[in-house]
């Protein structure tokens, strides 16, 4: 710094000029009017609108908000609309048939099932039957009541494709066609002692053939 000031000495300048020749130069002299803003801080700055006196998180709406400024919308006020609440389903109970008899007529067997006033009470479709190899299925439903006979293993093989089902004024007809015609039936379930061990779960008896009926009620 020394060195510096007898070198600017011997060429005749001042210190003080060599300073000044650093700083930028001087801007426009300012308006005397011109307000003064006191310098930033590093403070994040809060915008205020008028007439709001809370914070609301974004997509709040009231329709009693458009008027709290004497204000009235245009929209109009719609009410929050309602989710459907699920449908219970109606209770069923499932019952036997009332009664229930077999008929061996040769190349068929014929089953009766009690169904007091089945022509009137039973409506479109309500008898089924599922016809298998070695299994069948009979339901029918009246109200909340269903009527069900099920033999996962009947006595003897029948042609499913040609199963029939009947509604009777007092009953169900469901009829059976063999593929033995000589082998005679007097009951509808196999006699298990004769096959083997009972079966922990039906087998399958292959692709179900269902065939329905209705009543007066349809």
């Amino acid at each position: 710094m020394a060195a510096l000031a007898a070198m600017a000495g011997k060429l005749g300048l001042d210190m003080d000029d060599l300073n000044d020749s650093d700083r930028p130069p001087p801007g426009p002299p300012k308006d005397p009017n011109e307000p003064v803003l006191a310098p930033v801080m590093g403070k994040s700055s809060v915008e205020v609108i008028e007439g709001s006196d809370e914070i609301r998180p974004e997509g709040w709406w009231h329709p009693k908000g458009a008027s709290e400024q004497g204000q009235k919308s245009d929209a109009p006020v719609l009410a929050p609309e309602k989710l459907a609440a699920e449908a219970a389903s109606a209770y069923v109970e499932t019952v036997p048939f009332d009664t229930f008899a077999l008929s061996d007529e040769g190349k068929k067997v014929v089953l009766y099932f009690g169904l007091p006033g089945a022509k009137a009470n039973l409506g479109k479709d309500a008898v089924a039957a599922s016809f298998r190899t070695q299994a069948l299925e009979v339901t029918a439903r009246v109200g909340s009541k269903r009527y069900r006979f099920h033999e996962s293993i009947i006595y003897e093989h029948i042609v499913p494709a040609k199963g029939k089902v009947k509604v009777k004024s007092d009953h169900v007809v469901v009829t059976m066609f063999k593929v033995h015609a000589a082998c005679p039936w007097d009951t509808i379930s196999v006699n298990r002692k004769a096959v083997g061990p009972v079966r922990t779960s039906p087998p399958d008896h292959g692709r179900p053939t269902v065939v329905t009926a209705s009543g007066d009620a349809a």
